[in-house]
């Protein structure tokens, strides 16, 4: 428990605060077996005023995480939460404007080693709008550390 606790701690301060939110990584564990599903999450936080599009918003960028170039593990699903909706020039338009969490599944290779340490780095995109203008689209690099447990 107290590993899980400071693993959170040291991801936490691995990431700035961007000019329209707040982005801070996670995992579902600190310590995995090989062969074993683990979760990377991003808990991302508008800023006041502030939203981001979600996936399926037409004709605008959609916040998007890619993890890669990672060797140790399996990329899996991205998971995105339920998004609100704005009405836009009589327009429904999914976004993002209250804290939200990512989740992207990753898979520990069989091939990895116990005691090998994961550096799983990505990069986050998006298009940030208040209710006037949308900013130029952004990206936050990401990154997450798995340790790889004895077992499985």
């Amino acid at each position: 428990m107290q590993a899980a606790v400071f693993a959170l701690v040291i991801s936490l301060l691995q990431l700035p605060s961007t000019k329209h939110l707040t982005v801070a990584a996670s995992t579902s564990t600190s310590a995995a077996p090989r062969g074993s599903k683990v979760a990377l999450y991003l808990d991302i936080v508008p800023k006041p005023g502030i939203h981001v599009y979600a996936p399926g918003a037409k004709d605008y960028l959609p916040i998007a995480l890619k993890v890669g170039g990672t060797s140790g593990v399996a990329i899996g699903a991205l998971i995105y939460p339920k998004s609100q909706t704005m009405i836009f020039e009589g327009e429904k338009i999914p976004v993002y404007e209250k804290p939200f969490r990512l989740v992207q599944q990753v898979t520990v290779d069989r091939g990895t080693k116990p005691g090998e340490t994961l550096a799983l780095n990505g990069t986050l995109s998006y298009q940030a709008c208040d209710d006037k203008v949308c900013f130029i689209p952004a990206t936050v690099p990401v990154r997450w550390t798995i340790v790889v447990a004895g077992g499985k």
